[in-house]
Order: C-alpha cells, then structure tokens, then sequence
C-alpha cells in the first residue's frame, strides 16, 4: 500500500522546468523559461524566445504526447492502493465474511494476479515513455530549437534543467510493486485452500496401477487357493435306537463323532466334523 502511493505522488506530482539565458551579439539579454508536468503532453508546451534580430520573437513548441503511459501508471497506482486499503477492512473487521464459501480468498487470489500483471505491464510502459520525456526535454534539444542559439555570434546557457530523480524513483517503485505484488501470490493461492483439494486426491502413475493390479490378482489367487484347506462338514443319519450320530465310511479323512453331553433323555442337535 505504501509503495503504491509512493509510486502515485513522484509521478502524479512531478513538475520540471528549464531556464535558458539567451545574451544576443548586441548585448540583448532573454531568459526563457519552459515548465512541463504530469501527464506529460508536450507538444502543448509552448514558449516564446528572442530571435537577436530586433525586437522579434519566436513561439516554439515541445514535441511528443506521453500521457497515455503516465496516466496509465498513475491509475494503477491508485487503484492498487485503493484495492489495498479495503482488503485490509475487509480482512480485519470483516473476517466471517470474507471467509465464508471461501469467495474472500479466491477473489483475493484473482485479483491479486491482475494487479500483478497491471503493475510489471504500466512499469515497462513508463520506463519507456520517461526515457522519450528526458529525451524531448534535454537542454541540448532544447538550445538545437532557438534559432538565437543556433548562431555563433549569440551566447545561450542553461540556468536551470529539470530534476529526474522523483520520476527515476516512480519507476523503481512500480518495479517494486510489481515483485511484492507477484510475491503475495503464494500466499494468497494458500488462502482459498485449492492446494489441499489436489492433494487430497493424488493422481496414479501406470506404474502403480500395474502393482496394484498384480497384488490384487495374486492375493486373490491365495484366498481361493485357501478354501480347499477348508474342513468339511457333512449330515449324517441320526441313529434313534442307540441316541447316538453315524456316518457311512468317505475318503475325505477320518469321521470324527461328537455326542450331546447331558441327560440321556434330552436330544438336541448333534454336531460332526470331518477334517481332512
């Protein structure tokens, strides 16, 4: 936030001026001054100057047209700043709102990638449109405009050239915002809580599905193979003359024979296992 109102006031509020003292060959002096500002159109910039030719003068004019550029800056700048001051509201008195259907920190998440590209698109474009207003503006541009200047038997010198180091440091801070901007990406991506959904779902190589289906298949082998260790069981004939359980002769192992223990009258069920 702080950064971003930095970057709005040394550009926003910029304002330079050249002063070029103009001595003709007859001793005639003029000192000519030439303000610019934000948003930079030049070639509305106008000045008159001494030609040393009599009383004559000339109205000379600025070129280039760069406030697109600045003015695109500068916007971002305070939309940033804005955007900044109401999510820190937001976030600190209104906590149950912002995290509810977790909508707070998707939106946040977005909006701070915009602002990202916004910032990195709007620092390029000023760099480059800085380096034209220098160029426009430079005092040796300056004195190649004044015909006065342009003759030998005249003397011109520079009194005053415009001071760079404000609009130098709107560009670094933009570059800044541009990289605190992108930094708070991570952080914003971990608060709508994306990252632990994919997680919660890993996805399989071939590989591992391979090995999955080849332990499936042998231990699925093993569990049928088990079933002939099984014991079985077989009904026999109840024999009621001697109240015990019988069963003819087989070839699956040895018959085993239980008895009901209790009175002689009861008869309950009768159990018989045959074990291989």
């Amino acid at each position: 936030m702080l950064f971003a109102v930095l970057a709005f006031a040394t550009c926003g509020g910029y304002s330079g001026q050249i002063m070029v003292k103009v001595e003709c060959f007859d001793k005639t002096q003029n000192n000519i001054s030439i303000s610019f500002n934000y948003p930079f159109r030049l070639q509305e910039v106008h000045f008159s100057a001494l030609l040393c030719e009599g009383p004559r003068k000339e109205t000379l004019f600025l070129e280039g047209d760069y406030a697109s550029s600045a003015q695109f800056f500068v916007t971002v700048s305070v939309l940033a700043f804005l955007y900044s001051l109401l999510a820190t509201i937001v976030y600190f008195f209104y906590q149950n709102k912002y995290r509810e259907k977790n909508r707070g920190p998707v939106v946040d998440f977005l909006v701070t990638l915009v602002f990202s590209s916004l910032w990195l698109v709007s620092s390029i474009s000023w760099a480059k449109t800085l380096s034209g207003v220098k160029t426009v503006t430079d005092v040796h541009q300056i004195l190649l405009l004044l015909s006065a200047c342009r003759a030998q038997e005249n003397l011109c010198e520079v009194l005053q050239e415009p001071i760079w180091t404000n609009l130098n440091m709107s560009v670094a801070f933009g570059f800044l915002n541009f990289f605190l901007w992108a930094g708070n990406i991570w952080f914003a991506y971990k608060e709508t809580g994306l990252h632990k959904s994919i997680k919660r779902y890993p996805s399989r190589t071939p590989s591992e599905k391979r090995g999955s289906f080849r332990q499936y298949s042998q231990t699925s082998f093993d569990q049928s193979g088990a079933g002939f260790g099984q014991r079985l069981y077989n009904q026999g004939s109840f024999d009621l003359s001697s109240g015990g359980f019988s069963l003819p002769q087989t070839n699956l192992g040895q018959a085993i024979l239980y008895q009901q223990v209790g009175s002689p009258t009861s008869r309950g069920p009768l159990i018989f296992v045959n074990e291989m």
